[in-house]
Parts: C-alpha cells; structure tokens; sequence
C-alpha cells in the first residue's frame, strides 16, 4: 500500500469542506478584527502597525491549528472552535456601536457558518481519515525502525 496515495486519495476527496472551513475561520478572523480596530481606534500612525500585526497573529494561530488538524490531532479542532466563539463575543459585544449594521451581521454570520462546517458529517469523515493516517505513519516508522536495526 502506497502511504502517499492514500494520504493524497484522502486530500482530494476532503480538500474542499477543509478550504471552505479555513477560509470561513480566516474572514471571521478578519471582520472580528476589523471591528475591534473599528471600536478601539489606535492613534492613526500605529493603525497600520497594528492591523498588520493582528492579521500576522490570526493567520499563524489559524494555520497552526489547521495544521495539527491536517497532521491528524483531532483536538485541534477545539482551537478553532475557541477562536470562533471569541469572533462571536467580539461582535456580540460591540454591536451597533460605530460601524454599520451589515459588518455586523456579516461579522456574526461569518463563525456560525464556520461552526456549522465543523461540525458537518464530511468534516468530521475527514478527521477519522486524517486520524488513521497519522496510525499508519506512526506504524510505518515503527516498522522502518525495526528494519534499520
């Protein structure tokens, strides 16, 4: 059995309900940010700074989760699931304060949406098929290790 076949095999097959949750995540992220900088305002030299710093911290907090997803650590999981109920509490908290009405409601439909996808059937076949991977690369060190011996 190839491992990379399989690993590939299984790419292809669960790549879109991945994409379409990671971007979910990502413009969630994004519009909850944008919203905290809208309320908060910073003084307008350090406004670029600090929204080129936040974007840097969401985007390699989102990929390191959907990379232990990728990796096969279900667990993972919750740490988007977290990011996304602090997207909600963030829009939540600050409705109709200063900016309008459909960031709002873009900015709230935005972590359901993506909740709803994490918690879809498909995603979840995907993380029983990145789980066995994770086994069979685990078997096929083990047994790689035997061999070297």
């Amino acid at each position: 059995m190839n491992q990379g076949l399989d690993f590939l095999t299984i790419l292809r097959r669960h790549f879109p309900i991945f994409i379409c949750a990671f971007f979910l995540a990502l413009f969630s992220l994004a519009i909850s940010q944008i919203l905290l900088l809208e309320v908060y305002p910073p003084s307008l030299d350090d406004y670029g700074i600090y929204m080129m710093l936040g974007s840097m911290g969401i985007s390699l907090y989102l990929c390191g989760a959907n990379l232990l997803v990728i990796r096969g650590r279900p667990w993972a999981v919750w740490l988007i699931v977290a990011a996304m109920v602090a997207c909600i509490l963030v829009v939540i908290g600050h409705w109709g304060r200063r900016a309008p009405d459909l960031l709002y409601s873009i900015g709230l439909l935005l972590p359901l949406s993506t909740l709803l996808t994490l918690n879809s059937k498909r995603y979840r076949t995907m993380l029983a098929a990145m789980v066995e991977v994770r086994g069979q690369r685990a078997a096929w060190r083990k047994r790689e290790k035997k061999q070297r011996r």
